[in-house]
């Protein structure tokens, strides 16, 4: 019998039925997948989950990733703030209450009889009104987080969508989440023979500091006017709205992610779920399937399992025929000490048999240059692992590094500074940074010429606490450096800075 996760099974794992057929998607799940950086394996399962349900991850023995709970108390905090003062000056319906916050209808019909029974000068906003549309051989459901419905004196419809988030900035899958509802309603009503202006979107979000005197005059100029913009449209006193400038552009996105036979999601159905590619990253974390994958990648000895392995030279190794762990760690073994005649685990030479494939692999970008280094780690792994495999408790030197060489004649004096940026993911700032900087000298680490800088929020951070923060650590960092700096051959106080990061997402968090 075939397990869940067994490839060679002749039923296609996890179907998604074909376009046209009900399939469900909804714009959570589009959004979802750019955050994840497109991973087609999250949009392929969450294809299928809609389609058949959730019991899938019963049967694997596994449960979803929640969502952070002081994530989702501050969200919804937020929009109930939000709603609460939108009743002060508006007619308001909150479209939850009235079926639950279950497996409810849609609110089609409320929205277009709404939308045609408007008095000229009225608003309406509706919160939360759940949409099913079919568009573009899918069936869409959502539920907009606001749809504002405005008949001016010449007794034209104007419509807002607006997505609410509590968040200081708004972000590129926000706005192509409201792109969506978008398309929804313009569907919706020209079905239903509604007529109305262009629809406008945007995103509905907390924001930053008010009168901050460190921004510049073109930045608070821009908060002043998104601040009026949510008080006159939504009554909200403490948010931010920015209108969507370019929707075209998220039209077209649009297109490729979901509209015809060559999208994004149109592909990920009709795949063979083994050959969805994906690959385990830092991006995970915050994934609705993170526990199923890491399952899987443990019991079918996914070539994920291994540090430092990129997914493109994921795939490139696959393309070769190298699908786990074992089989990279195999395809080498260790060289001959000309010598002893014993095997030297620091040299690697291609397995018999398997020297094609291993020239093959060389020459391939980008895993080739790395290819040696991949393979101790693989049986570094497989050792671990209990495999009758010896491998070294170290990589060794192979190619160039990284980190610039330093010796006694190149780079003798090479500052080393090493960066760790703690990110608060409720408010979506640094709340702590620190640095250790290390002076060569004679091109030799000196215990003398080490410092440590470390700053902290005195607070939660806001916009001023970060800037705070940030400038006392850049002035404790160049003053650090200037202290264990050696001067160079000549006596000057010259020398490189290297800056070295964990990994890349503490780097773009810095940034």
């Amino acid at each position: 019998m075939a397990m869940a996760g067994d490839a060679t099974s002749r039923v296609d794992l996890y179907p998604v039925p074909p376009r046209g057929a009900g399939v469900r998607i909804s714009p959570t799940v589009v959004s979802q997948f750019v955050r994840l950086d497109q991973c087609r394996r999250y949009l392929r399962l969450a294809l299928h989950e809609r389609a058949n349900g959730s019991g899938f991850m019963r049967d694997y023995d596994v449960a979803p990733q929640e969502i952070l709970p002081l994530l989702t108390r501050s969200g919804a905090e937020f929009e109930a703030a939000v709603e609460a003062s939108a009743t002060q000056r508006f007619d308001t319906w909150n479209c939850v209450p009235k079926h639950g916050t279950g497996d409810r209808p849609p609110n089609n019909d409320d929205l277009v009889n709404a939308a045609r029974q408007l008095p000229i000068g009225q608003v309406r906003l509706f919160f939360q009104p759940r949409l099913r549309v079919a568009l573009h051989g899918w069936e869409f459901t959502g539920d907009a987080d606001i749809v504002r419905l405005e008949r001016d004196g010449f007794a034209a419809l104007h419509v807002l969508i607006a997505d609410m988030k509590s968040t200081t900035t708004a972000k590129v899958e926000h706005r192509l989440q409201v792109a969506f509802y978008r398309e929804m309603v313009e569907r919706l009503f020209a079905e239903s023979g509604v007529d109305h202006v262009a629809i406008v979107t945007g995103i509905l979000y907390r924001g930053g500091a008010v009168g901050d005197d460190a921004l510049s005059p073109e930045e608070q100029d821009r908060i002043g006017l998104e601040r009026s913009e949510a008080l006159r449209l939504f009554g909200a006193e403490d948010a931010q709205f920015e209108e969507t400038r370019d929707p075209d552009a998220y039209r077209d996105a649009i297109r490729g992610l979901v509209a015809g036979p060559t999208s994004v999601a149109s592909i990920v159905a009709a795949t063979p779920f083994a050959a969805v590619p994906w690959h385990l990253t830092y991006k995970c974390d915050g994934c609705l399937y993170n526990e199923f994958c890491m399952k899987w990648a443990a019991e079918h000895d996914d070539l994920s399992l291994l540090p430092h392995l990129t997914e493109h030279e994921k795939t490139g190794l696959q393309r070769a025929g190298i699908a786990t762990t074992r089989d990279l760690a195999t395809i080498f073994e260790p060289a001959l000490d000309a010598t002893s005649g014993k095997p030297d685990l620091r040299v690697l030479s291609p397995a018999p048999g398997r020297e094609i494939t291993v020239q093959r692999i060389s020459r391939t970008w980008p895993v080739g240059p790395r290819l040696e280094e991949l393979a101790h780690r693989a049986r570094r792994h497989r050792h671990w692992q209990g495999d009758p495999i010896e491998a070294l408790s170290y990589i060794p030197s192979k190619g160039y590094g990284s980190l610039p060489y330093s010796d006694e004649e190149h780079n003798p004096n090479l500052v080393k500074v090493f960066i760790d940026a703690q990110h608060d993911y409720l408010l979506d700032r640094l709340y702590l940074i620190g640095s250790l900087v290390v002076g060569n000298e004679e091109g030799k680490a000196a215990t003398t010429r080490r410092r440590s800088v470390v700053t902290i929020a005195g607070a939660p951070p806001d916009e001023k606490a970060e800037r705070e923060m940030l400038v006392r650590w850049i002035d404790g960092t160049i003053r650090a450096i200037a202290e264990v700096a050696a001067p160079d051959e000549r006596g000057e106080p010259t020398a490189p800075i290297h800056l070295i990061f964990y990994n890349s997402f503490e780097q773009k968090q810095l940034l």
